[in-house]
Formats: C-alpha cells, sequence, structure tokens
C-alpha cells in the first residue's frame, strides 16, 4: 500500500496509507451527497472525492480542501459533516463488515480485492477526529503516522 501526506494548511497532517483514506472518503462522498450541504465548491467537492474513491488518484492522494472550502463557513461545515460521519460510523458498531465494504460504490477493483477482513470503527474515528483538528487549527504535527491497526 503506498502511503500518502494528508495535510490542510501550513503542512500540518499526518502519513497514512492510500488505502484508508480511500476508505475515510467513501463516508465523507455519502455524507457530502446530502441536500443540506451547500458549500460553495460543492460540485468541486463531490468530483474530488468520487475520483479518490475509484482509484484514479492512486499514488497522488493529496487533500485538496485547501482549493475546494472557500472561508470559515465552509470549513465550519465540513467539520460538520465529519461529526455526523463520525455519528453514522459509530451507530454501525465496533467493525465495518467485509460486506458493506464490497458493496461500496467504487470503481477501484484494488480496493474491493484488498478490503478482505472486518474495518475497526474506532481507526477510521481516529482519521475523522485528525480531520476535524486540521480544519479547526488544533492540528500541529508536520510528520505524524497514522499507524491504523487493522488485520
Amino acid at each position: 500500500m503506498a502511503t500518502t501526506f494528508i495535510d490542510y494548511k501550513e503542512d500540518k497532517g499526518f502519513y497514512i496509507h492510500e488505502l484508508f483514506m480511500q476508505l475515510a472518503f467513501l463516508y465523507i462522498y455519502e455524507e457530502l451527497k446530502k441536500q443540506e450541504y451547500n458549500f460553495i465548491k460543492k460540485a468541486d467537492l463531490l468530483y474530488d472525492c468520487k475520483s479518490k474513491i475509484d482509484g484514479i488518484h492512486s499514488s497522488y492522494f493529496v487533500l485538496s480542501w485547501d482549493d475546494n472550502l472557500v472561508g470559515s463557513d465552509d470549513e465550519q461545515q465540513m467539520i460538520e459533516l465529519l461529526k455526523n460521519v463520525i455519528n453514522n460510523l459509530q451507530a454501525k458498531g465496533e467493525f465495518i463488515s467485509v460486506a458493506e465494504m464490497q458493496e461500496m460504490p467504487t470503481e477501484d477493483g484494488h480496493f474491493k480485492s484488498v478490503m478482505d477482513a472486518p474495518f475497526p470503527v474506532s481507526e477510521l474515528l481516529r482519521i475523522f477526529n485528525a480531520l476535524i483538528e486540521m480544519l479547526g487549527g488544533k492540528w500541529d504535527s508536520t510528520n505524524y503516522g497514522m499507524d491504523i491497526k487493522w488485520r
């Protein structure tokens, strides 16, 4: 699995395997599609998420929110979106089942071939909480390794 650096502002972020960010973006995409979100560049955000989950950005997986979130209102709305994703994930229980991952809307066959074991919800929550901290300006690390415990 390729590792990528996910950062938002001032090169503050974390290193993580692309596959795990792809899984996170599947949940972001599903939430972002809802009508209640009115980001200024919502179409761009949706396109960016979809291209990530379809594996188009493999080996060049970056967080493009610098370009697609316009101002603090969009940042706050994204924080709320991420919190809603967290709530939805917590309602699933301890693990994301293999069956659920296999049914996810991705055209990336590699993703489905690798995601062959239940995925701990707690590990996804770590990713989403880090993204919230980054958006809120509370994330300080420029060299953190997000070591996801799976399998």
